[in-house]
Parts: structure tokens; sequence; C-alpha cells
């Protein structure tokens, strides 16, 4: 494979990571026209994205098994295509149990074929020295095309007569994306045979989990996630927030939405890693401080009255959290390496670890669509169980739970290295 056509592969496989998830996530960014555009109920949605965050758990564990089996640059092809005419029969709106079907589908293409394929190929195209770089530049190349195509959807979105009708051309855009890109992966990304075939399994075995069930690090690292992870699934509900309870144009809320979803992505993620590298010397150290500023921040919006005026005070502590998930999503699973985990237990850890860490996608959105209501409803669903302040609150509880993992984890390691247990990787660890 040349140089050239290695880039190219690479550029493509990248670029996929941009699109495929688009429609799972466009809650993130346009909560209240997506629904309102399915013809669903606030609450039904919510229950159907907690489906689908709960099929995608599931499909990570059985992800590693197809890409063993199956080329991997025909199952990102499959995903892909299969992704987006998944797109348009959404985009159909075709009722509660067909979008529900059609979303439990999407998680399996998206988890179960198309992610741990993608993380094989891109590894392949790299050598051992390269890995860092590869997977470093994944990332920025995911942010940034999620951040063009989120600024063109919030464009669709406004320019239509109703924001519900903009977002349903929105998800026909992302299913001929996906489609596109499906065909470019498969005629024009080149796959090493021979490196291929000398690569490590992805597959995680049950005596690999067993072994990792007994580790403290994977229930502490996993924990930690989960707090983080809880923080990052909110996020989209800030979007109706502004806007009913600020009094935020509906306009802007879009702009605003990408740039708290896809801009963060890009920005806090390399920093944090430079923070952590200089500043901080330790991953669970930082992550203590990120727990620590979002509890001051979620504090805040608890005493902030909720009106007109203050709305961009309200922008302002959103942009803060979001600056804080987002430099832990940059970071948090190099605790893994960092506390020394061997390559053999790593996989078993891993996934296990995955399953704890995302756990709040399979609860969280059909929780959080009870606590906050619709308001946009005839007539307006109110709020339960105190709303939004119950919301910061189990937020709050999440971050202290957070800042005690990750003291813990500071501690253990503390003591390992110790004992010879653990070898020391950065310059200062407590």
């Amino acid at each position: 494979m040349s140089t050239a056509q290695k880039w190219l592969s690479f550029l493509i496989l990248a670029m996929t990571g941009g699109i495929v998830f688009q429609v799972g996530y466009i809650r993130y960014v346009f909560w209240e026209p997506t629904f309102t555009a399915l013809n669903l109920s606030a609450q039904d949605y919510g229950n159907i994205i907690s489906v689908y965050g709960a099929v995608a758990m599931v499909c990570y564990f059985i992800g590693g098994w197809f890409s063993d089996r199956f080329s991997p640059k025909a199952l990102i092809a499959v995903a892909m295509i299969g992704t987006g005419l998944i797109d348009w029969w959404i985009a159909l709106a075709p009722g509660y149990f067909a979008t529900l079907i059609a979303h439990i589908i999407m998680a399996f293409l998206g988890m179960g074929l198309y992610w741990s394929a993608l993380v094989k190929s891109i590894g392949l195209l790299g050598t051992d020295k390269e890995q860092g770089r590869m997977f470093g530049y994944l990332e920025g190349v995911r942010g940034v095309v999620s951040t063009i195509v989120g600024f063109i959807g919030a464009a669709v979105v406004a320019a239509a007569v109703e924001a519900a009708m903009g977002v349903l051309w929105l998800i026909k855009l992302y299913g001929v994306l996906a489609v596109i890109l499906g065909v470019l992966v498969y005629f024009v990304v080149k796959e090493d045979k021979e490196a291929l075939a000398g690569a490590e399994r992805s597959t995680v075995t049950l005596r690999q989990l067993l072994n990792a069930m007994k580790n403290p690090y994977t229930w502490l690292i996993g924990g930690t996630i989960m707090c983080i992870y809880c923080a990052y699934t909110c996020l989209g509900y800030f979007s109706p927030l502004l806007q009913h309870k600020f009094g935020m144009g509906a306009g802007i809320i879009a702009a605003i939405g990408v740039i708290r979803t896809y801009v963060f992505q890009f920005v806090a993620g390399p920093a944090s890693g430079l923070i952590v590298d200089k500043v901080a010397k330790s991953t669970p150290r930082f992550l203590g401080w990120m727990f620590s500023g979002s509890i001051v921040v979620l504090g805040i919006f608890l005493v902030l009255p909720r009106n007109n005026s203050m709305v961009w005070v309200a922008v302002a502590l959103m942009f803060l959290l979001t600056l804080a998930v987002f430099a832990c999503r940059g970071v948090y699973w190099a605790t893994v390496g960092e506390v020394n985990v061997t390559p053999v237990e790593r996989g078993g850890m891993i996934g296990l670890a995955s399953g704890m860490a995302y756990l709040p996608d399979a609860f969280l959105p059909s929780l959080a669509a009870w606590w906050i209501g619709d308001p946009s409803a005839t007539p307006a669903i109110p709020e339960h169980g105190g709303g939004y302040t119950t919301m910061f609150f189990f937020l709050i509880a999440m971050c202290v739970i957070g800042i005690v993992l990750t003291q813990v984890t500071r501690r253990y390691h503390a003591k390992r290295l110790a004992a010879g247990l653990d070898q020391p990787v950065l310059a200062t660890t407590e």
C-alpha cells in the first residue's frame, strides 16, 4: 500500500466516524424538533433512545467477534450503507414501534459491525509507533466532520418553515452521506491482507471478563467513566432548558447545540492530554479537578434565576460544564495505561469497564425525558420529581461519587507502587 493510498484510506475511514452516529445521537443538538418531527412524545423518544443505548452497549461486546471473522472494510461498508437506509426509514416518521426497531438495527450496525471494525482498520494503517498518532488524528477528523455537518444541519433546520420539517430533511441528508461513504469505503479504501491475517484478535472472551471482574481497577475506572458519561448524556437536555426556562430563541439553540456537542470535542480533548502530562501528572487527579469544577457550575445552576436576563450566564455555565466533560472524555481511558494494566488483561478490563461506563445510555435518556417533561406539547407535559433541579442534584451526586472513585484509584495505585505491584509511568504519582 502506497503512502497516498494509506492516507486516503485513513481520511475516508475517519470521515465515516463523523457521520455514522449522527442520527442516533441527533438529540444532543435537536432534542425537541426531533421527537416532534417523528410524531412522538418526549417520553416515547426518550424511551427509544434508552433502548438504543442498551442495545449498543450489548453490541459492543460482540463487535470484536465480527471484526475477527470478516473483512473490517466490508463490515464498515455494510454498516454505513445500512445506517444510511435506516436514516431514510426514520425520516418517514413511521410511528413508535417502527422507529424503535429502526434504532435497534442502527445500534447493531453502529456498535456490532462498525466500531470494532473501524478500530481494527485504523490500527492496521499505522505501525506500532504510529498508533497514538493515528487514533489522535481519527478523533480530530471525526470532530471536524461532525462540526461541519452539524453547522450545515443547523442551517438546514433554521431555513425550514418548521424546525421539525428541517430535522427530517437533515436525517435524509445524513442518510445520503452515510451511503456515499459506505460506497467509498468498499471501492477506495485499501486493506492489507497480510497485516489483517496477523492482527491481534478483538474478541473479548468470557475468561477475560471473569478475570477483569476480579481486578479493582475495572470497577474504579468503569465507575469513574460512568459518572462522566452521566454528565455527557445530560448535556443534550440543556437545549430545552435554555429555550423554555431562559427564553433563548429556537434559531440560536441549534447553533449553540453544535458548538456544545462537536466543537468542544476536538478542542478540549487534546488540551486535556497536555494538562494531564504537564500539570496534573496523573489522570485520576485531573478527573478529580474536573468533577470538582463541575460541582461548582451545577451548584450555580441550582440557584440561578431562570429568566431571560440570565440566559447568557446560563450559556456560559453550560459551556464550562461542557468543557469539563469533554476534557474528561479526552483522557479517561488513559488511566488504564497509567496504572500499567497488562496487554493480556486490557481487553477484558476495557470491555467490562465499558459496559459499566456507558450504562447511562440505557436508562438516563428515558429518565431525563420524564424529569424535564415537554412544555411545548399541547397541553404541556409538566416536569416530574423536581425537573431540572432533580437533574442537577443527580449530576452533583455523580460528581461526588467520581471524586471518591478517583481518590481511591490514586491511593490504590500508590499502595501497589509501594509494594512493587505496579510500575510508575508518569513523572509523579501520589
